[in-house]
């Protein structure tokens, strides 16, 4: 989706306002066009910047204090939009895929701290005894609090060139526990599709994510199974952990449980673009059961969103982050980076599937024995009429 030209202006025009800011003492005059800002925040902003330069222990340093501004100012706006400074921003730009790091998987918003919101299997994070619901406040000593959950996750990669071995280093808070952590970025997360046959005719599919060719796999997955006997009673597709992915893929897997002209939409600054599913679908008639927690993100926000909307499938699980939206960069000429949300999902009901989670037929609360939980609640709906 094209992002209006305008928006880049605006934004370009605010950055430079806020080095302005913070390199005089004097705001722009009160004629300035920018309408955002009313003369009393001028002369509060003006006001507080004079102490900084007049009273603060020492000169502050100009292009670090106007590198804070910019990531405050954009990194505040929501998770998915981020500020790069110029290492970060080649690192961004240049990230190989499949990505080697510690294997967390990590939410964050403005201001706070990232928190641990899954642990891939197997991975140097796991082996380290991170937990899920730990809080990272450090990374290599750098305090995350005001960072985005891109430039965390940058962090957590391994740099590139370099010995995926090579730890980081995490102050991990737990409670009213602080913890050093070293972790190596050795870790890379394959795309892949996991079966499993439940009990009571079950067929379980759990993705890593919504990436490119599932639902091809899905589909002869499924039809494998419904050859066997006892044919399945019901499929689940568990998206618990699944983080991120292709929104076209999220369609097409949409489409292969119902065909609909209006999906979902897709929403830019009062702009709608409809999402649409034409195509027969392979398994209009299969019962499903979708299953969803705090780390289903995105592209596997939007399939269980939809087809819970669209009353297709039964949603089960712990609340997701709604993080479904589409983000676009645009380097400024210093070679720093700004990533910015230009467009969100909403579903047909109206709902947005952005900072708010999908809708939920049986909401459950966090517990350590999660997969019994997830089947005991699914078998319940599954011998109960419809």
């Amino acid at each position: 989706m094209k992002f209006n030209k305008l928006n880049v202006y605006l934004l370009v025009i605010i950055l430079l306002l806020t080095a302005m800011l913070l390199l005089d003492k004097r705001f722009l005059p009160a004629k300035s066009q920018l309408p955002q800002f009313s003369p009393s925040n001028a002369d509060l902003i003006s006001t507080v910047m004079g102490y900084i330069k007049t009273d603060y222990l020492e000169e502050p340093n100009p292009v670090r204090v106007t590198e804070g501004a910019y990531r405050g100012l954009v990194n505040s706006l929501d998770p998915l939009s981020s500020y790069l400074d110029k290492d970060l921003a080649s690192r961004y730009l240049n990230r190989k895929t499949p990505v080697s790091d510690t294997g967390l998987v990590i939410f964050k918003k403005y201001g706070v701290f990232p928190m641990v919101v899954a642990i891939r299997e197997n991975s140097p994070a796991a082996q380290a005894g991170l937990k899920v619901g730990d809080n990272i406040s450090a990374i290599n000593d750098r305090n995350t609090m005001n960072l985005s959950l891109l430039e965390t996750s940058l962090l957590l990669e391994a740099e590139p060139g370099a010995n995926g071995q090579q730890p980081v280093k995490l102050r991990v808070l737990r409670g009213s526990e602080t913890m050093e952590i070293e972790v190596n970025r050795d870790f890379i997360s394959r795309d892949n599709l996991k079966f499993s046959a439940g009990p009571s005719g079950l067929v379980v599919l759990r993705p890593t994510s919504i990436y490119q060719g599932l639902s091809v796999e899905v589909s002869k997955t499924i039809k494998a199974r419904l050859k066997t006997r006892p044919t399945p009673k019901a499929a689940v597709l568990d998206l618990r952990d699944c983080w991120g992915g292709d929104y076209e893929e999220a369609r097409k897997l949409i489409n292969l449980f119902i065909k609909v002209e209006e999906a979902a939409n897709l929403i830019s600054r009062g702009q709608k673009q409809v999402l649409s599913c034409p195509d027969s679908p392979a398994f209009p008639e299969l019962r499903l059961f979708i299953w969803v927690n705090q780390a289903t993100s995105g592209p596997a926000e939007l399939v269980a969103g939809v087809l819970k909307d669209l009353d297709r499938a039964r949603t089960i699980g712990l609340e997701t982050p709604g993080l479904a939206g589409l983000q676009e960069s645009f380097p400024l000429s210093d070679g720093s980076l700004v990533v910015l949300t230009t467009a969100v999902f909403s579903l047909k009901s109206g709902a947005k599937l952005w900072d708010n989670s999908l809708p939920l037929d049986v909401k459950l609360s966090y517990s350590e024995s999660m997969d019994k939980l997830y089947q005991d609640k699914t078998l319940a709906l599954l011998s109960a009429k419809n």
